[in-house]
Formats: C-alpha cells, sequence, structure tokens
C-alpha cells in the first residue's frame, strides 16, 4: 500500500517548491501518495483575521483560493498540476506573481481558465484555504512551508534544501527525513544558509 503524506504548501514560497520539486521524485522512487494542502504565509505574518480579500494579499491569495476550488472540483491531482505551473513560472522563470499568471498557469497545467474568475468570486474558496491553513497549524502547529504530515499524524516543518536532490538521491534523503518525522520526542535540526533556493553549493564544498 503507497503511503499517503500532507504536503503543506504557499505557492510564493521558493523554499517549499525545492521541497515540492523533491516529493515529486521521491513519488516515484518510493511510492509516496502526496496530497497537497495549503497554508497561507499572509495569514501568518500578517492578519490572521483577514478574509483574504485584502488588496495587500490579492497576488498570493488569487492563486490559494484558485488551488482551493481545484481540489474541490477537479481533485488533488490538479492541485499538483496548478502548484507544478505556478511554480515553474514563479520560482523557475521569475515571473510577478498575479491574477494574470495564475490565468496562464491553469493553461500551462490543462485546466479551465475559468477556475480562477470562480474561485474569486466564490467567498467560500476563501473559507476554504483559512480551514486547510488552520488545519496544519493545529493539527501539528505548522507555521510555516514546506510542513509535511505522516500517515501517523506525525508532522514538521521542512526539510529545506536549497536544490532538490532527484532520483535515489531523493529516496534516500525521503527515508532520512520519514524517520526523524515519526521519532516522538525528535524536534529540530538546524543550520544557517548560505544560498538562495535552487542556487548550487558554492565551489569547493
Amino acid at each position: 500500500m503507497r503511503e499517503r503524506v500532507r504536503f503543506y504548501l504557499d505557492p510564493t514560497c521558493p523554499w517549499a517548491w525545492q521541497t515540492a520539486k523533491w516529493m515529486w521524485q521521491v513519488r516515484e522512487v518510493r511510492g509516496v501518495e502526496v496530497e497537497w494542502r495549503l497554508f497561507s504565509l499572509y495569514l501568518r505574518n500578517e492578519s490572521p483575521d483577514d478574509p483574504l480579500t485584502d488588496p495587500a494579499a490579492a497576488r498570493s491569495i488569487a492563486a490559494l483560493r484558485t488551488l482551493a476550488l481545484a481540489g474541490r472540483e477537479l481533485g488533488n491531482d490538479a492541485v499538483g498540476k496548478l502548484y507544478a505551473a505556478l511554480g515553474d513560472r514563479i520560482h523557475e522563470r521569475k515571473e510577478r506573481l498575479s491574477p494574470e499568471l495564475v490565468g496562464a498557469a491553469l493553461a500551462d497545467a490543462g485546466l479551465d481558465g475559468g477556475l480562477l474568475d470562480r474561485a474569486l468570486a466564490d467567498d467560500t474558496t476563501a473559507a476554504e484555504v483559512r480551514a486547510q491553513h488552520a488545519e496544519g497549524a493545529t493539527s501539528v502547529e505548522a507555521f510555516g512551508v514546506p510542513t509535511i504530515v505522516l500517515q501517523s499524524g506525525r508532522g514538521m516543518f521542512g526539510p529545506v534544501v536549497a536544490v532538490a536532490p532527484a532520483g535515489e538521491e531523493a529516496g534516500e534523503l525521503w527515508d532520512h527525513v520519514r524517520w526523524m518525522i515519526d521519532r516522538d520526542g525528535f524536534f529540530e535540526l538546524k543550520r544557517e544558509r548560505d544560498r538562495r533556493p535552487g542556487e548550487p553549493a558554492p565551489a569547493g564544498r
């Protein structure tokens, strides 16, 4: 039976994007099923009581609400496809996140372009984003992304990787990370970051 894990994401986070790229590799080499869940860094950092209509959050909220509607109408695979398309434009091509970019990402993913307008016209999509955010924040005390939750219910922030490993290297990292997440009483490993997400190791390292 394939293990199913929850992966909390905010499409604006470049670190979560690298971890998601790693998880797509893990899915192939370890047979893990990924359930994509939403987490809003805007809600965490700025306004936990905002109804997700504040213009200051318009760029990220349009993406999150469209992801929510994609999940409701089309299922988890559609969320993954749209997140992949968003991440490619935002983090690989360095395009500025906007409602227009969300529309373009829908086309890239082969999804209905009307999802964006319907998501922004439907207030329940904001409630869905808030509910998924709250689920992560309360069930495993998620404070940021990426956060991974195993079937056991144990979850952890991370791993934070500058460049997503591929192939069997991705599988080996998963084996170690999964072991740590599932250990009761294990809480943290951390070191300072010396590069931006997507940057390779400095020469000589």
